[in-house]
């Protein structure tokens, strides 16, 4: 099998196939694969595309807010998020690792998307889940004032 020049510099090793679904149940879905080529994964077809997450902030909201940023945004995605944005419904992003051998599925972590931000070249998408540490209901949220040993805890 002969590699491509961007694949042969960007591979550090066998990691895992990491794809981006974004779906809404009226609008439709978007999938994106983490690559320099389209995928079929499942029966599902990935468009190659170049995307980032970043971390959540440290807060005491009891939400833990992710956010996705999608390059190269193709003409298809761009009135997609703004269809999203416009109607408000609720849509969901789903973040898939799989085998780069076999293609199974190694982990899968499904968010909600809270917000979003759309330009010609790229769209970034906020999405969120629950915290359940952070979150006081029933009982109050552990702090380094009431539970001393946290402040341990890195």
């Amino acid at each position: 099998m002969l590699y491509s020049l961007e694949e042969i510099y960007a591979s550090g090793g066998r990691l895992p196939i990491v794809t981006l679904t974004i779906a809404n149940e009226s609008i439709g879905t978007l999938r994106y694969v983490l690559g320099y080529e389209d995928m079929q994964l499942w029966g599902d077809t990935y468009e190659k595309s170049a995307f980032t997450v970043s971390m959540p902030e440290r807060s005491d909201s009891g939400f833990s807010d992710l956010s996705f940023g999608v390059d190269g945004v193709s003409g298809e995605a761009y009135e997609y998020m703004k269809r999203v944005i416009e109607t408000q419904t609720t849509t969901y992003i789903t973040v898939t690792q799989w085998h780069y051998e076999y293609h199974d599925k190694l982990s899968e972590l499904t968010l909600t998307i809270t917000g979003g931000r759309i330009t010609r070249e790229s769209a970034t998408f906020t999405a969120s889940f629950c915290d359940m540490l952070n979150l006081e209901f029933p009982r109050l949220r552990y702090t380094a004032s009431n539970a001393p040993g946290l402040k341990y805890v890195a």
